[in-house]
């Protein structure tokens, strides 16, 4: 929802900028001069999705209780001062001087609280990081820093907007906010549009699809240990056996839907050199360890598509809870094992 705010502000702003800038304004007076401020929204609405996507705590809500009070102020004063321009009587010159003067001082405050809110914002991000934890399970948080890095490159061509616009006089020249419009619509094209939005589904759908992946895995968590052997050669003798205990092993935990799973973790658990589990794996499967756990992986994913209960979810979604870490090695690994991508296989079944 924040989001989706964030997203009709700045759209807002732009097009209000984009209307004053063609003169396509009423001559009633209070239509002219209203100059919404939307942009003192914009940061606030992302700094309130962070939180909700982040999970933390309500008492961040309180910065959403300013900002509306803050906006609603704005809008109040901006209405007093345009009736005190007509019940004094000021020219039309006089008028757009004096609203024109107040509407930098406006911006400038807005500019003002819209660091402050970055400022949170980062410290929330980088310094809060034990508060959301859980949430890292399922998203790297990548593109939110990659977000606010934009976010911050943006706050630096408005202060510049700011500047020249004072130096040349107040809202004369409209080209030195072009720049801005044309950053913040990019923002909102692919890092709200799509990278925010999209992610944020992934989220949703990884959060449920672990849920009921960890019902399916049942609660026996055994020790893995090997019996003795009596000789080097009853050693050798038994590989078939010891193969064919790591692999029920790895299907009966689920080892393979841990993205983090390597030849060493399983050989520590199977109390093997990595070395002689490898040369089992390879000998006994025909593959090498990768794609051992990446076959499980796929056909993981495969009854995860197949399952009518999660129609609704993402292919992606589906392909990280399955254990790939990326939707590159995903499809990758599925095309390999399937002969067809994962939409090609959901399309099949349609």
């Amino acid at each position: 929802m924040f989001l989706n705010l964030q997203v009709l502000f700045i759209t807002l702003n732009n097009l209000q900028a984009w209307l004053i800038d063609m003169n396509i304004t009423s001559q009633f007076i209070y239509i002219k001069y209203m100059r919404l401020p939307w942009y003192v929204l914009c940061m606030p609405m992302f700094y309130m999705f962070m939180v909700y996507y982040l999970k933390l705590s309500r008492k961040s809500y309180r910065v959403l209780e300013v900002t509306i009070i803050l906006f609603v102020a704005f809008v109040l004063i901006r209405t007093a001062l345009i009736y005190f321009t007509q019940h004094e009587m000021y020219t039309e010159e006089e008028t757009k001087y004096f609203m024109d003067t107040y509407s930098s001082i406006e911006e400038m405050v807005c500019y003002s609280y819209t660091i402050v809110i970055f400022v949170l914002s980062l410290v929330t991000f980088y310094r809060r990081q034990d508060l959301f934890s859980r949430v890292l399970e399922f998203d790297d948080l990548n593109w939110i820093k990659h977000f606010i890095n934009l976010a911050g490159l943006i706050l630096v061509i408005w202060l510049i907007a700011i500047v020249k616009s004072l130096d040349n006089g107040v809202f004369s020249s409209p080209e030195i906010y072009y720049p801005l419009r044309l950053s913040t619509t990019i923002l909102i094209i692919y890092w709200i549009g799509f990278k925010g939005l999209f992610r944020f589904r992934i989220k949703e759908d990884r959060i449920v699809l672990r849920k009921n992946i960890r019902k399916q895995i049942k609660t026996e968590n055994k020790e893995f240990l090997w019996e003795e052997e009596e000789s080097q050669n009853e050693k050798f003798e038994k590989q078939k056996e010891q193969y064919d205990r790591i692999n029920e092993y790895v299907i009966k935990q689920k080892l393979y839907l841990d993205p983090y799973l390597s030849l060493d973790s399983l050989a520590r658990a199977s109390q093997l050199s990595s070395g002689y589990l490898s040369s089992l794996i390879n000998t006994y499967s025909s593959n090498n360890f990768s794609d051992y756990i990446n076959e499980f992986r796929v056909e993981q994913a495969k009854k995860l598509i197949k399952d009518k209960d999660f129609e609704a979810y993402t292919i992606v979604s589906i392909g990280l809870e399955s254990g790939f870490n990326s939707k590159s090695t995903f499809y990758k690994a599925f095309k390999k094992f399937a002969n067809m991508t994962p939409v090609e296989f959901r399309k099949d079944l349609k």
